[in-house]
């Protein structure tokens, strides 16, 4: 046991740290915390590749740490999540991707742990070691990836998704597999309203946030009630390094460098910076999409810088003309009338996002002095990789002690107070509209009668 243990990938920044984690162990029920799951898969990178060959694996605690991003001093809070590991007894092969058949079995997650000074001693039960090995069905997580998630329902989600990378789409989930899936306790958030506010929507958040996949949702309903979802996926624009090929394309660089100084009014370390950190076919679609928009040409964007880097983190695409609106505007009676109740909508959207930001700017001005001052700074902490973002693309215009001044960071804020406020309750958009006089909700009924995608009718917060 006196193996000399060295840090895992961090001598060398090129090296991914992923796992190939068994869909079985991803699409199980357990209610681990966040601490807990990441540690669950940091303990099985460490040890796959000797995963067969050994009964007891080791590690240091402070590489551990360094594994799952934990930058605290309190190794009690480690001890306590692995007597939480020990003590959950998890049920997995809940989906059967060949027969869709629910099969169950169970296991602790790991069967034994010792701490002895730096060094921590594990080991897995026989079963547990033959499903983790040599999965045929797996994700790829990345460990750098699951570091900066904030909630096990965000990384819990992430999970679950990243099973289905590469299609368009994960597959339905049973609401109550899917709960059993999130680790939601039995008998919690029983009202699809409330598990959708307090968990999907958060976890949403979270994997668009900190994950190189942007997924969105979709409810199965039968009438009013949700019986299953699922996410569309796709795949965020990957980070490339130039490094040699930045002699073969010089002229394209300065060409595409002058484009976004020039007509997206960008500084030259922006565009400089987005040069390195995107595909130039990748940032040359996003500034076409833009230029052909409609608000783009009318020159209604006034902040096109802003408008191209959210293009470009969101991967913004074309949108999709129904056909019925296609032969509808034909008729210029009904493309005024149309053109009316999106100004009418539009009024009604923004007293509800005035409302909206009134109620939690209240709710933390509410706190006080010492708890408010606590609050902010967990949110910072919370927010740290939106904040070293807007420092580094906005140098000029933010610094540390007016950052939080950046709409990205007060749209975040908003965020937060949501979540972590359960005692806060906003209406949603819909229940807004459900208040207002008649006259405004028929506006609003008839624009969605026409148009139901519209994203007037849809209310996210935008970061």
């Amino acid at each position: 046991m006196g193996r000399n243990v060295t840090d895992v990938g961090y001598e060398k920044k090129e090296v991914r740290k992923e796992i190939k984690k068994h869909a079985a162990t991803i699409h199980c029920s357990n209610t681990l915390t966040l601490l807990q799951r990441k540690i669950t898969n940091a303990l099985l990178y460490h040890a796959y590749k000797e995963l067969m060959l050994k009964d007891e694996h080791e590690i240091t605690v402070k590489q551990l740490c360094r594994l799952i991003g934990y930058q605290g001093n309190n190794h009690a809070a480690i001890k306590d999540a692995f007597k939480g590991l020990i003590a959950t007894v998890i049920e997995w092969n809940l989906i059967n991707d060949e027969t869709g058949a629910e099969n169950w079995s169970a296991s602790s997650i790991i069967a034994s742990v010792s701490l002895e000074g730096p060094l921590c001693y594990y080991a897995y039960s026989p079963r547990m070691k033959q499903l983790l090995h040599s999965p045929s069905m797996f994700g790829k997580i990345d460990l750098v990836i699951q570091s900066r998630f904030r909630s096990s329902y965000g990384l819990a989600l992430y999970e679950n998704c990243i099973r289905y990378r590469g299609l368009p789409n994960t597959k339905w989930f049973d609401l109550a597999l899917f709960k059993k899936l999130m680790g939601v306790p039995v008998g919690k958030y029983t009202i699809f309203r409330d598990f959708k506010r307090r968990v999907l929507d958060k976890a949403i958040e979270e994997v668009n946030m900190y994950s190189d996949l942007v997924i969105e949702s979709e409810c199965l309903r039968e009438g009013r009630k949700v019986l299953k979802v699922r996410f569309k996926l796709k795949e965020r624009a990957k980070k490339i390094r130039l490094g040699h090929q930045k002699k073969i394309g010089a002229n394209s660089d300065d060409l595409l460098k002058t484009t976004l100084m020039e007509r997206f009014s960008l500084s030259k370390e922006q565009a400089e910076s987005l040069l390195n950190e995107y595909d130039h076919p990748f940032i040359q679609d996003k500034i076409a999409l833009i230029e052909a928009s409609k608000p783009f040409q009318d020159g209604k964007i006034k902040n096109t810088a802003a408008y191209l880097l959210s293009a470009l983190k969101n991967n913004y695409q074309p949108a999709k003309k129904k056909q019925s609106e296609v032969i509808d505007l034909k008729d210029a009676t009904f493309a005024r009338e149309l053109s009316a109740l999106k100004q009418q909508a539009e009024a009604i959207r923004s007293d509800y996002q005035v409302y909206r930001e009134k109620v939690i700017e209240e709710a933390v001005q509410s706190l006080q002095a010492v708890e408010k001052d606590a609050f902010m700074q967990q949110f910072i902490v919370y927010a740290e990789p939106v904040i070293k973002t807007i420092l580094k693309l906005q140098r000029k215009k933010y610094n540390r002690d007016n950052v939080l001044a950046a709409p990205q960071m007060k749209a975040l804020l908003r965020q937060f107070v949501l979540r972590e406020m359960d005692t806060l309750m906003l209406p949603s958009l819909e229940e807004f509209v459900a208040e207002l006089p008649d006259d405004q909700m028929q506006v609003w009924q008839k624009l969605k009668s026409c148009d139901p995608d519209h994203p007037l009718l849809h209310f996210s917060e935008s970061v």
